[in-house]
């Protein structure tokens, strides 16, 4: 009994699908059959064409980063062969020699000049210097025969300016480096 039934249902599928070749034809789809087969190759084809997209926009940076390091590591090598061009040109000799090219000599005796009032702020030191200044400027042949005693005394005048012109400077440079962010002095450690 179940091999009568199996041997009528395998002729009625048989049946079943002759006649549905016959209806359709060979290789012919139903509209939704066919509607799911274009969707699916549609977004196959969309997610080739974004990773292809993605894959080449990638390539170019890095190309890019790749040509901009050599561009960087270039400007590098300039600007040390500058800065070497620069200490060249820089070396005492250099400009001992362009000097002399231009016409100048080196002196004969030198002359200091002290400005009144430098440092600004100090004027005590200034004000030796000006009274100094004066005395020189409306000298005797008397005075003159002093001028070794005037001279130290100048000197003594110029290092105590410059002396407290560099205490001013350290005093702003801490200033400077407490004021900066970051800064070790600015959190409060020495």
């Amino acid at each position: 009994m179940i091999t009568g039934q199996s041997g009528a249902l395998s002729q009625r599928l048989k049946r079943d699908s002759a006649g549905g070749l016959t209806e359709k034809g060979i290789g012919s789809l139903d509209a939704k059959t066919a509607i799911g087969f274009l969707l699916i190759i549609i977004l196959v084809s969309l997610l080739g064409w974004l990773y292809l997209t993605q894959a080449s926009q990638v390539t170019t940076t890095g190309y890019r980063i790749y040509e901009l390091e050599r561009e960087r590591t270039r400007l590098q090598r300039e600007n040390a062969r500058l800065m070497l061009e620069i200490a060249e040109l820089e070396r005492l000799e250099n400009v001992e020699a362009r000097a002399r090219q231009l016409g100048f000599v080196p002196p004969e005796r030198v002359e200091y000049l002290v400005v009144a009032d430098y440092p600004p702020d100090r004027s005590s030191p200034g004000a030796l210097v000006a009274t100094s200044l004066e005395e020189n400027l409306g000298s005797t042949s008397f005075q003159r025969e002093e001028a070794g005693n005037e001279a130290s005394r100048r000197d003594s005048v110029v290092a105590t300016a410059l002396a407290s012109w560099w205490e001013k400077l350290v005093s702003q440079f801490t200033t400077w480096v407490t004021l900066q962010p970051g800064s070790a002095m600015a959190e409060g450690t020495p």
